[in-house]
């Protein structure tokens, strides 16, 4: 389990407070916003940190106690640090983009750099948590960013973030390359119902809920045996008798079959995000556009992806 910055603000803003609507308020984002995240951070952790009373009051539990104990001590470094990098790595004035990852992101340097004033040689942040993506931006420390979601766990951002979608991505399926289902073109997620699968490792955008949830309305519970913190190694499991699953700018990877899921299935949205002072309305339709346009080049540039849009 990684704790980062975004975490320690949250608990410390909830133990501050006493209040998880108080603490939204601290925050800037709203209440519901502030529950979904602890609730989140509480069931990766396994241990409750806030008992839950009425009118939104939060109690620290033990652990909870032990965390904002050394919170006050670890999150002013963390922060330090955070900005010392920035320093070292930024020149002054020089926009900076980031987001998690996405067949957009490695596009939205050149996108900025050519629609944003001032906007060349914009540097780029990689990140795989979401909700700092939209907290940097938020905060200015990012002029633009790109996020993904899925149904039923949207992106909560504050007033001050605007978003649009850029691009609603399917999801492919990894398979063994001699795997009797590798000889259909598309499958439905019900036949990999007995499967073992191997899922990227639990992070904010609350995949693995989105997952869990989709293959119990198509009726039946998954067998996730594998848990990685890399395509590479989500690979390898497949060559293993694993199934998995992909965005759908896909490489495709000898020993491998790649395959389209049936009726949209575990489908996400790809999501542009740039803070209102900084972005003029106007500049950030071409960014939108920009973006559009890059996710559909690296679609057609996949050599399994682009079979399926022919």
């Amino acid at each position: 389990m990684e704790l980062d910055v975004h975490h320690l603000r949250l608990v410390q803003a909830i133990g501050v407070t006493g209040s998880l609507s108080e603490a939204a308020v601290l925050l800037g984002i709203s209440q519901p916003a502030v529950s979904g995240k602890l609730k989140r951070l509480e069931n990766t952790l396994g241990q409750r940190l806030f008992d839950r009373g009425p009118n939104t009051a939060a109690t620290p539990t033990p652990t909870g106690e032990l965390l904002l104990d050394r919170i006050s001590a670890v999150l002013p470094l963390m922060e330090g640090l955070v900005r010392d990098i920035e320093a070292r790595t930024t020149p002054p004035g020089r926009p900076r983009v980031g987001g998690v990852c996405s067949p957009i992101l490695g596009h939205l340097p050149t996108i900025v750099g050519n629609r944003l004033p001032g906007g060349a040689g914009a540097s780029l942040f990689d990140s795989g948590c979401r909700e700092l993506v939209v907290d940097l931006v938020e905060q200015r420390r990012l002029e633009v960013g790109v996020v993904k979601d899925y149904p039923g766990f949207e992106v909560v951002a504050p007033a001050c973030v605007g978003t649009a979608v850029v691009a609603h991505d399917p999801t492919l399926v990894l398979l063994p390359e001699d795997h009797p289902l590798a000889r259909h073109k598309v499958i439905e997620l019900a036949q990999l119902a007995d499967e073992d699968w191997a899922l990227p490792a639990p992070d904010s955008t609350r995949f693995h809920e989105y997952f869990h949830r989709t293959c119990r309305e198509y009726g039946f519970t998954p067998r996730v045996r594998y848990t990685s913190g890399s395509y590479g190694m989500t690979v390898a499991a497949v060559r293993n008798g694993a199934v998995g699953l992909s965005q759908a700018a896909c490489e495709g990877h000898q020993n491998v079959a790649v395959r389209l899921l049936a009726d949209d299935v575990l489908a996400r949205r790809f999501l542009l995000v740039w803070h209102r002072d900084r972005v003029p309305a106007g500049c950030s339709r071409l960014l939108v556009a920009d973006a559009a346009a890059a996710y559909r080049e690296e679609c057609l540039t996949s050599p399994v992806y682009s079979r399926y849009l022919a």
